[in-house]
Parts: structure tokens; sequence; C-alpha cells
């Protein structure tokens, strides 16, 4: 299947689509990105403004319409800082919500971070029992953990993004500005330095666009004659301290002629090095490793992780109607062999008094969903088992499916017993003329098909149809004596005989009996052998 996950984030919104394997891994089939700066101006009113809101709306539609034309099949989206702590966020995801029909998940400070590991475990060899400290500065917040290839040992989500740092601190990006951002940043971490730096940790890793811009920045400064491809990103702390000097001294204009700098980073990445300074400095980082798998693979990873039987599924019955139909049968304990030996029976009628139903071959297909689901009333009680069965295809969500074909099921499932499709049923009633005609064609066979499997086993292995003037004969391949199967196929062809106008006659033309089985032969440990010795 194909899943397209977003993050709202406070600087970005980014989304990635990937195609999700068999082996419950993944391949990412593309990547995008807007700077849509939701974050501009909101961290300090409180408020979304309508020009932000309108950038963010603007940039979903445009995701919504590539996820749709790559083919994904599941739309996962979080937001984090600038929609979490506005006042009108939750305006925002209405209008996102109607407008593209993304239900979008606001995370916590503390769930961005687990999302995080998870893109992170996933994507780097971390030791199995040393520890590792994982940064990530984004706009509104950055996510500080130490954690093993196990699991998280310390989180901590702290409001020092390089978005709102910018705002709150560098209005003209003075020296004093610096200073008194850094001296702020120091207090932030100043309170979860010890418990960090008593864990320990044996390499840094950061995650952030801040701090895979830094580390290209650091590469080209180190390397000028290299090519654009930056080998072994990382970021080493006298690499920051000259790049953060650098920036402070900079130009806006001078920082655009920076290799390695995103140019829509131009203004941030001077909160974002003040950021990544201090924690480096109060968390004795000697290294960083850049890392560009984070919070977007985490979320794939994770929902792998809580989709395992949807993915087999999928995987399984890659069509959506089809899974839907059996996924409804398999939560109401149907009679699978019944209900796919009825299916075949069914299909064969259809296809043979096609001369005489001449309803569309679409129809097929409804009938043999109606089939498989006649029997789902058991779920609920044998009595009227078949009005259950109506209730229940009639109100559980088919994906994939119109209202019209499932309402032709479900009264196709309604009809396989007992009372015929009359005018005074009021859900019969509702049909258009032309879909009367459907339910009452597709009901016939499959009341017929029903009664051909009435003992549930198998006993009629196929059917093959002769239409005479006066009768419709139906020569039954049978493994076994088959008069019960006759006698209510002659009580359940009522509804065919009426259609048709002719008299039915089901006679055994072909006696293909079965092996004898040789319990002697067979081994022990056979589950099936097991089963057909407590029948006998």
């Amino acid at each position: 299947m194909r899943l397209a996950v977003i993050d709202i984030g406070t600087n970005s919104i980014h989304m990635m689509i990937a195609e999700i394997l068999p082996n419950f891994t993944f391949e990412v089939l593309s990547r995008e990105k807007d700077m849509t700066r939701l974050g501009d101006g909101t961290l300090s009113s409180g408020y979304l403004s309508a020009a932000v809101m309108k950038r963010g709306l603007n940039t979903l539609k445009k995701f919504h319409y590539l996820a749709q034309m790559k083919g994904a099949q599941k739309i996962a989206a979080v937001a984090t800082s600038a929609v979490r702590e506005t006042h009108n966020g939750g305006d925002f995801l209405q209008r996102v919500l109607q407008e593209t029909g993304i239900k979008v998940r606001v995370i916590t400070g503390e769930e961005e971070g687990r999302l995080i590991y998870q893109g992170v475990k996933h994507s780097i060899d971390l030791p199995q029992k040393e520890n590792t400290l994982i940064i990530d500065i984004g706009g509104g917040s950055a996510e500080i953990l130490v954690a093993n290839a196990h699991k998280i040992l310390f989180l901590v989500s702290l409001k020092i993004g390089a978005a709102r740092m910018k705002d709150l601190f560098l209005p003209k990006g003075t020296k004093k500005d610096f200073e008194r951002l850094e001296e702020y940043l120091s207090s932030q971490v100043k309170e979860i330095a010890p418990q960090i730096l008593e864990l320990g940790f044996t390499q840094a890793i950061g995650t952030s666009g801040t701090i895979n811009n830094l580390a290209a920045m650091a590469f080209f400064s180190e390397n000028p004659s290299a090519g654009s491809t930056m080998r072994s990103p990382a970021l080493s702390f006298e690499s920051l301290k000259k790049i953060y000097r650098d920036l402070q001294e900079s130009t806006s204009q001078e920082r655009a002629q920076m290799k390695g700098l995103d140019p829509l980073r131009n203004d941030l990445i001077l909160s974002g090095a003040a950021v990544a300074y201090v924690l480096m400095k109060a968390l004795k980082i000697e290294t960083l490793t850049a890392c560009d798998k984070a919070i977007r693979e985490g979320m794939i990873y994770d929902y792998i992780a809580h989709n395992r039987r949807k993915i087999k599924s999928e995987t399984l019955i890659p069509d959506v109607r089809r899974r839907n139909i059996l996924k409804l049968a398999t939560k109401c304990d149907y009679g699978k062999v019944h209900a796919e030996h009825t299916a075949r029976l069914s299909l064969q009628l259809f296809d043979q008094t096609a001369s005489l139903h001449r309803i569309a071959a679409g129809d097929r297909e409804l009938l043999e969903y109606a089939s498989l689901l006649h029997d789902i009333g058991y779920h609920v009680s044998y009595e009227k088992h078949h009005r259950h069965a109506y209730y229940l295809i009639k109100n559980v969500s088919l994906n994939g499916f119109t209202d019209e074909e499932t309402e032709i099921m479900a009264q196709t499932a309604r009809y396989h017993r007992r009372s015929l499709p009359k005018k005074s049923h009021p859900e019969f009633l509702s049909l258009s003329k032309e879909n009367r005609r459907r339910v009452e064609w597709l009901a016939a066979l499959l009341r017929i098909a029903d009664a051909l499997d009435r003992s549930h086993f198998s006993v009629v292995q196929s059917v093959r149809v002769k239409i005479e003037r006066k009768r419709i004969v139906f020569g039954l391949t049978a493994s076994n004596d088959s008069e019960y199967e006759i006698w209510d196929a002659n009580r359940k062809s009522d509804l065919f005989r009426e259609l048709t106008g002719r008299d039915t006659l089901f006679r055994v033309e072909r006696l293909k009996r079965q092996k004898p089985l040789n319990l002697s032969s067979a081994s022990p440990k056979s589950e099936g052998i097991k089963k057909i010795v407590r029948v006998v």
C-alpha cells in the first residue's frame, strides 16, 4: 500500500509518500516541502493570521492533490508547535478537514520526540548497551532525548525552536540581541543538562533542517573546492563556533552566498545556530552527526507497527472492494467454506442464465459479494438471520462501494431465504424499478446456489444450465448423495420460476465421488485428519 505522511511544522510543511512493502519496510517514492513559515509572528501573538492560514491551506491542498495523483491510499498528518500553541489552531485544522479531507492529529512535543526516535532508530544502528543523544531543533521547539537501541531513557521538549527564538530575541540581530538569546537558552538548558550528563552518551545525532544546514555549511567551509555532495555529514563544536561567529557578523546578502545554507533559512539560521551552539556547549558535545531521517520516517514506522494485520491483508488482497467484503465477513465469523462454495455456484448460474436475466455484467461482482455475506446474520442470531445480514451490510461502512451498490448487495442477501421480494417491504419499494429487477434476479440465483449447498458439505460441485422452451434444467455434478440439496433447490427456485415463467428441473448428471480417505497412511500430526476423526 501507499502511505503519505504530512508534518505541519512551524517553519515548513513536509510530505513524504512511501510504498509499504510486504516485509513491513518501505520505499520512499517522493518528498515534498513548502517553507510556509506558519510560526511567523504566531508563537508570540498566539494566533495564526489569515495570511498564514492561507499559506498553510494552499500547501496542504497541493499536497493532497499530489498524494492522490501518486496513488496514496492513506494520508497521516500531524501538527506541532505553531498549531498546538495558538488559540485558533483548531479553526485552521477544521478548514483543512473541510477543504481537503485530511484529518490532522495535533501532537505534543513528547510525542514528536518519540516519533523522531522511531525515525532515527530504524535509520541508524544505535548501540545496544550504550546511549545516544538525539537533538532536533525545530521552529517552535527542540526535542532532546537520550536513548539506546531498545528504548528512550530521557525525553524533553523545550520551547527554544529557531523561529520562536528569532521572534523573541533577534529583532535586529545585534550583538546584544545574541547575548540575551544565549543567556535565555543557557537558563533553559541548565535544568536538563545534569540529567543528560549523568545518563551519559557515546554519540550525538542531530535530525533537524537547522542541524543539517549547519553541518553542510561547516563541510563546505572546510572544503571550499568540494562539489555539491557533502560527505560524512557531521558538525564539530569547533566548526560550529566559527560558523556562529561568522553568522553573527553577516548580512543577509553575505549569508545568501554561504554554500550549504538553504536560501529559505537565511534569517532562521541565526537563531538556529545559537540554539545548536548553546546545546553543544552545555551538553559537552564534541561532534554532532547530522541525520536526515526523523519525524516523517518515524510516522511511517509507527503506522506499520500499529497496522501490520491491515498491511498484510492489503498485500494479499489488493482489491479494496473485495478486501472490505472479506473484512466484514471475517468480523462476523462467516462460514468460509459454505460462503465461498455458494459464491462459486451463484456465479456459474449467473453466467449461464445471462440470456434470461440480461442484467449488467458488473452485477456479477455484487452477486458474488452478496453470496459471501448472505449468512453473516448468524453473528447476531439464527432467527431471522437473513434480516440481520441486511442490517449488517447496510450499516457497516464498505469503502469502495456506492450507496446503491451496498443496498443491492444487502437486499440480495436479505432475500436469500424465506420471503420473496415484495412491494409491501419498504426497503424494496424504495428502489427504482430497474434496481428492483436487479435484486429479484440476484436473489433468485443466490437462493438456488444456497440451496445447492444445503448440507454445507459442497456435495454439489458444479452446475450446468440447459435452457429449454418450457423449462430450465440444472444438471448437477455431485460428489455424494444430493437428494437433500435437490429437495431444497426445488423449494427455493420459486423466485426463479416466477421471473422466467418456466418450470425447473434439478438432476444429477454426473456422480464424481471423492476418493476414500486412507487414515492409516495419514500423518497423526495432520490437523486436517484430526478434524475428520472428530467428525467421524
